[in-house]
């Protein structure tokens, strides 16, 4: 493991996931001002996770790689272990994730979801498990008021 992956296994470790730094990088020194405060305009640009993930297996996961890419707007091939997060997405780009995959796949997702399955591979199973559930687990309850006659004989 890189020095990155495994300072960002240890920050998971200690803080919740939207806490840890979506971007790290390592400096043997910080870059100072004349005044000895740390120059700000010198830091490097943070460069971002290079994906050493495995390739799509299925048309869902190739799809739902692709709906990754164009919701961080990235230009760099993710594969299907790469974290929506550590990519720089955040709960507006899932809101917005989860409208491509309603439009591409017709499936409903919520972004508690993304944050829950925030890989294509482990939101492609979510899904397959989504499609396969019976459809009385798939309906929602709906709440009903109940009518004067219900309230006075209960």
């Amino acid at each position: 493991a890189t020095p990155t992956e495994d300072i960002r296994r240890h920050l998971a470790n200690q803080l919740p996931e939207h806490m840890v730094p979506t971007y790290l990088t390592i400096l043997d020194r910080l870059p100072l001002t004349p005044n000895g405060k740390i120059d700000r305009r010198a830091l490097p640009e943070p460069a971002t996770v290079v994906s050493q993930g495995r390739a799509p297996r299925s048309q869902l996961e190739e799809t739902l790689v692709g709906l990754f890419a164009r919701t961080l707007g990235t230009e760099e091939a993710l594969s299907i272990d790469d974290d929506f997060f550590h990519h720089g997405g955040h709960s507006l780009l899932g809101a917005r994730l989860t409208n491509h995959i309603a439009v591409s796949l017709d499936v409903r997702l919520t972004v508690r979801d993304i944050f829950e399955h925030p890989t294509p591979a482990r939101l492609a199973e979510h899904i397959t498990a989504l499609k396969s559930a019976p459809a009385a687990k798939k309906a929602r309850p709906t709440l009903r008021r109940r009518t004067e006659t219900e309230r006075i004989s209960s």
